[in-house]
């Protein structure tokens, strides 16, 4: 199972977004898309899944996008333990697409299985969320900054900047594509 994870700036910076868009550019994977939140959505901790498509909440978003699975992980620590217990519960999927900035691709993969990790930053974002990922990054996804060069610190291997009313590039897409397929290409084939 390949993981990406997708992180940001905090709320609002467009990491659902992002997720949704990837999740639909890339419709080869069977996506189970999980949702790491420290807001109690009226859940105690723990992991929940979604069943509405037309739910407005982001994990029915997943669904519209086409994951064949959503969840949400409500969790105020490190939630890599139950992103690991929705890996075996979708044990079906290929993909999995994590949204959060607390859990760190490699730490949920498996030995061999592909991994990115993206970091979206739109507006004012926070850096101090994003220090979970810091150093883990493999691409930065800007949109809408109004300046980009103050993210420079933020190491990652490559950077995308979306354009007005856009949450992937055809460059983004192709890259997860060719990390993802090339690592498992006999299971997708």
């Amino acid at each position: 199972m390949a993981v990406l994870v997708v992180g940001g700036g905090g709320r609002e910076s467009g990491k659902s977004a992002v997720a949704c868009a990837l999740i639909a550019a890339l419709p080869e994977l069977q996506w189970a898309a999980i949702k790491v939140s420290p807001h109690s959505h009226g859940l105690a901790d723990g992991v929940w899944e979604e069943h509405d498509r037309g739910s407005e909440k982001d994990t029915g978003r997943y669904l519209r996008a086409g994951a064949r699975r959503a969840f949400l992980v409500r969790s105020t620590d490190d939630a890599t333990e139950s992103v690991k217990q929705v890996r075996a519960l979708a044990a079906e999927c290929d993909a999995v697409l994590v949204e959060s900035n607390r859990v760190r691709a490699e730490s949920v993969a498996k030995p061999g299985e592909a991994v990115y990790s993206i970091a979206v930053l739109s507006g004012e974002s926070s850096k101090a969320s994003l220090q979970k990922m810091a150093g883990n990054l493999d691409a930065l996804v800007l949109a809408n900054l109004s300046d980009p060069a103050s993210w420079v610190d933020l190491a990652a291997e490559r950077v995308f900047v979306l354009g007005a009313g856009q949450w992937v590039t055809a460059d983004l897409v192709h890259t997860i594509r060719t990390r993802f397929l090339s690592s498992t290409a006999s299971s997708w084939i």
